[in-house]
């Protein structure tokens, strides 16, 4: 991750080099992969664990096909506290969310028709249960868009680069974590394309701004934290004995060459 000044990024939109449309495309082919993975899980029933395991798979799975070429946010709580930190510019940041908004929407309707009806009582998960507050509900969403940028930005840190697949099975893991932990209390939103897509099709819309403002403000926090105070920078390569003997060994042939030029 590199970091940048504050940028629009219109210029992407017509540059072949920064790949803006083929990424905002893996962003919707993600969504949708992810969505039509957790709406099959959610249908079979209300087992936490199940559900769990289930989503993190799913995140490890789409993570590992696209994370290469769009970062694999499939989430827009992701994308604002990668923009926050100055990892995307904005025109980048806007292309994401609509296609990961999109993506997820069409991935629950895919499910939804390729099921019947009577498989569709697990969808309504992302709703408070039972004597969970707005307020303590948007405190669970925050901690939960917290814990999972803290991981990303770790798993994907400069540092980290060469372990792509291990990076993946790290944010899979924290999402199943997650869900096991709170999954009962708020539905374990965490992503915010995931929540719109069941509320877009149910049409239920209570305290939706939740699983909206906990994960994004909580990413935004998390991203604020580890840059300012957990990401180390780059340190440069240390130059192995052999290394400096080749390059001392070069740098004598190139002067013999350019004083037999010279006598020449």
């Amino acid at each position: 991750m590199s970091h940048n000044k504050y940028s629009c990024g219109f210029e992407e939109f017509y540059s072949k080099d920064h790949n803006l449309w083929k990424s905002a495309i893996a962003e919707f082919f993600g969504s949708l992969l992810l969505n039509i993975f957790a709406g099959a899980a959610f249908a079979q029933g209300e087992d936490i664990i199940f559900k769990a395991f289930s989503n993190g798979l799913g995140i490890y799975i789409v993570n590992v096909i696209i994370g290469k070429l769009s970062g694999g946010h499939i989430n827009p709580a992701v994308t604002v506290a990668m923009l926050i930190s100055r990892r995307v510019t904005i025109a980048r940041a806007l292309l994401y969310i609509i296609s990961q908004c999109c993506g997820s929407t069409l991935g629950m309707f895919t499910i939804k028709y390729l099921l019947d009806d009577i498989y569709h009582y697990g969808w309504h998960s992302y709703e408070l249960t039972e004597n969970i507050s707005p307020f303590q509900g948007l405190a669970i969403e925050f901690l939960l868009g917290f814990s999972l940028l803290l991981t990303i930005f770790a798993a994907y840190d400069i540092n980290n680069r060469n372990l792509h697949c291990v990076n993946c099975l790290a944010i899979g893991l924290c999402v199943t974590l997650g869900h096991l932990t709170f999954g009962r209390y708020t539905g374990a939103g965490m992503n915010p394309a995931n929540v719109l897509s069941v509320a877009a099709i149910f049409g239920n819309w209570d305290f939706h701004w939740i699983y909206w403002l906990g994960p994004i403000f909580g990413g935004i926090m998390a991203a604020a934290f580890y840059v300012q105070i957990l990401e180390i920078s780059l340190q440069p390569k240390v130059i192995e004995a052999a290394d400096k003997y080749r390059l001392h060994v070069f740098e004598r042939e190139m002067l013999k060459m350019k004083s037999n030029e010279n006598c020449a």
